[in-house]
């Protein structure tokens, strides 16, 4: 007979199960993994994945949880970085609780915050993976993904993306903020010519030796007005660099806590014509290197 302790095992994971596979509770949500990676291929790899948060007390460890359930189902070595971004709350203490019973989980701790992405930046060079992978709070996207998030790495781009206005995305999102998303998306288009449908969804993928040297190159903000540009920059540089860049369709749900502040953010409006500017004088590093190969 099964032991009492292994039937609460099986239940609690049949919860996860549950919690990864209708956590955007889609009317005819059925979840597949389009591409299916050899294991042999997988298994050469290691994936450090960070998790941002900002007062996250409720959520964190049914979060962390989930996140770990998922990934340990792949055939990869992998660890789990909370980037506390400066949170008043116990996120702090529960993350540390975690911490001690999982060994997959590491606390990267900030005072300072929040920063939206500048300390989450700066904590990529943490990473003892090969491949980094960059998932939002609240699992607003389907984790059903994460696979071939990682798997499009390994087939040679060096940042994947995932899209919720490219054919396949299915989004939940109020009407009004979905119209705001979708022109701040097509006016960064527009300017900096990226062909890219959505920059700013917190769910990504980066070769370590592309976003490290991206990193390097954007600094840290320290006047924190870059704010939720952070990730449209970053793929505008890389586009200069001629990385190789692919946006994948995804399943995406608004979270009730929305980080969004409007009086916040327009300051990044002004960060934005700073960084156009900065960016006309700078040299493209693709052109450089062209001018040395001739």
């Amino acid at each position: 007979m099964e032991s009492a302790s292994k039937r609460v095992g099986d239940e609690e994971n049949k919860n996860l199960r549950c919690s990864v596979l209708m956590g955007l509770n889609f009317d005819t949500m059925k979840l597949s993994v389009k591409y299916e990676m050899p294991h042999k291929m997988l298994e050469k790899h290691k994936i450090s994945i960070f998790v941002p948060v900002f007062n996250e007390e409720k959520i964190i460890n049914r979060d962390i949880r989930i996140i770990d359930y998922t990934i340990n189902k792949l055939p990869v070595d992998y660890e789990i970085f909370i980037v506390n971004d400066g949170s008043k709350d116990e996120t702090e203490v529960i993350v540390k609780r975690i911490e001690q019973v999982n060994r997959n989980v590491r606390l990267l701790n900030y005072e300072t915050g929040p920063t939206r992405r500048e300390n989450l930046a700066q904590s990529f060079k943490k990473a003892h993976g090969d491949i980094i992978v960059l998932i939002d709070v609240d699992l607003t996207v389907s984790l059903c993904f994460l696979p071939d998030l990682i798997s499009q790495v390994i087939l040679g781009y060096d940042i994947v993306t995932g899209s919720r206005y490219v054919a396949g995305s299915r989004i939940k999102r109020k009407p009004f903020r979905l119209f705001v998303s979708l022109i701040c998306n097509a006016c960064i288009r527009f300017l900096f010519r990226t062909h890219i449908r959505d920059h700013m969804c917190g769910f990504k993928a980066f070769r370590k030796d592309a976003i490290l040297r991206l990193v390097e190159e954007m600094g840290y903000n320290e006047p924190l007005e870059r704010g939720i540009f952070w990730d449209a920059e970053m793929l505008i540089r890389a586009r200069r660099h001629g990385y190789r860049t692919k946006e994948i369709p995804i399943w995406w749900k608004e979270r009730k806590k929305s980080a969004l502040n409007f009086k916040r953010e327009i300051k990044t409006i002004g960060y934005i014509f700073k960084f156009m500017r900065k960016l006309s004088k700078e040299k493209n590093p693709c052109k450089l290197y062209a001018q040395k190969s001739a």
